[in-house]
C-alpha cells in the first residue's frame, strides 16, 4: 500500500508517517500494509512523534509515553493480525476501543469495561484517551472492499 494512500485513509500527514517509521512504530513507506492505516491513526492520536527530536534529552515522562506508544501499537497490531487470519473476522468488534493512560494502554471490548476504566482514571486523577480502533478497522475493511470491487469492475469491463 502506498504512503499516499495510508496518509489519505488515515488522515495522518506524510511527514508524520515518515517520523513514525524513523522511530520504528511503522514500516518504511515502501513496506506499508493496509492495517498500517489503523496503526498510523493510533500513533498519531497519541502524539507518538512528540519525542523524535529529543533523543538526547528525554525525561522520565517522555520515556514513559514512548513506551506506552510502543505498547499501544503492539497491542493493536496483534489484534489486527489476529483479525486478518482465517476465522478471525470477529476478533475486532466495531465498539472495541483502545484506552491510553499516561503510562499504559488497554483494550475495552465492551461498554461496561470502558466505564470501569473511566471510573478508575477519575479515582486516580489520570487523563486518558479513548481511541475507536474497532470503528477505524470497520472503515478500513469497507474501503478495502470498495477498492476491490472497483478493481474487479474495471477488470470485467
Amino acid at each position: 500500500m502506498s504512503q499516499r494512500t495510508v496518509s489519505e485513509w488515515s488522515g495522518v500527514g506524510a511527514g508524520t508517517l515518515k517520523n513514525l517509521a524513523r522511530i520504528g512504530l511503522l514500516p518504511e513507506a515502501d513496506q506499508l500494509r493496509p492495517h498500517d492505516v489503523v496503526l498510523a491513526q493510533v500513533a498519531a492520536a497519541l502524539g507518538a512523534t512528540r519525542s523524535t527530536n529529543r533523543e538526547t534529552q528525554q525525561g522520565e515522562r517522555t520515556t514513559a509515553a514512548f513506551q506506552r506508544d510502543w505498547d499501544a501499537v503492539r497491542i493493536v497490531m496483534e489484534l489486527l493480525v489476529a483479525a486478518s487470519e482465517p476465522g478471525g473476522e470477529d476478533k475486532i468488534h466495531p465498539r472495541t476501543r483502545l484506552v491510553a493512560f499516561p503510562e499504559s494502554v488497554t483494550l475495552a471490548h465492551q461498554d461496561y469495561q470502558l466505564l470501569q476504566l473511566s471510573e478508575e482514571a477519575i479515582a486516580r486523577d489520570l487523563s486518558y484517551h479513548v481511541l475507536p480502533i474497532g470503528a477505524w478497522h470497520v472503515k478500513l475493511q469497507q474501503r478495502l472492499a470498495d477498492e476491490f470491487d472497483e478493481g474487479a469492475a474495471k477488470d470485467a469491463a
